[in-house]
């Protein structure tokens, strides 16, 4: 299936990785059709119900700590019929399971960046691959220190900012989303 629209997607009030945020993070994941996925903050699922679809033999485990979430994710891979996509209710990173993996997306971390990204070091296979999205600039310069920290290699940033048209009378007037920080790494070889 690959790309999905957010319009397509059953959100509620819970915060949703937008559709041209989403593209940039799955195409970072550089996701294999075997890979193992952790989804770490998965919100309404959209990266997990997205990434599913590109993983003919792998597996997606979508961890959520919000009860209205876990709801979300199971509403929203019952519509797009993702048969390898388990949702996990709990906080990161005890809820994430203790298996080997090779790929995770960090969309929301509640303060437990460094512990995750110890979970993936020790779980994770060798070249495997994190991406993690951050709003705020403490976000985005905490995780950049961690990952530094932690020996990860071929660490990359790139800001998405995406403007939507909306009309105002006959003119159309551009609207400014949050410019979002989508950090990308691999496993650095002292952890492999």
């Amino acid at each position: 299936m690959g790309h999905i629209c957010d319009r397509e997607f059953i959100i509620g009030n819970v915060p949703i990785t937008k559709q041209e945020v989403r593209a940039v993070s799955i195409a970072k994941l550089q996701l294999q059709s075997s890979s193992i996925f952790i989804d770490v903050g998965a919100g309404t699922g959209s990266i997990s119900v997205e990434a599913s679809t590109y993983l003919k033999e792998g597996t997606v485990y979508a961890v959520e700590k919000e009860e209205k979430g876990i709801a979300l994710i199971k509403d929203n891979s019952n519509k797009f019929s993702c048969q390898n996509l388990i949702a996990i209710h709990g906080r990161a990173p005890e809820a994430i399971p203790e298996i080997e993996y090779d790929r995770m997306f960090i969309g929301g971390s509640t303060g437990s960046m460094k512990k995750i990204l110890l979970h993936f070091l020790k779980y994770s296979k060798k070249d495997s691959i994190i991406v993690i999205n951050a709003i705020a600039l403490e976000t985005m310069n905490s995780a950049l220190t961690l990952l530094e920290e932690l020996k990860f290699q071929n660490v990359e940033i790139c800001n998405v900012a995406v403007s939507r048209g909306k009309k105002v009378g006959k003119y159309t007037m551009m609207h400014g989303e949050n410019p979002i920080y989508v950090i990308s790494a691999k496993k650095g070889e002292e952890y492999e």
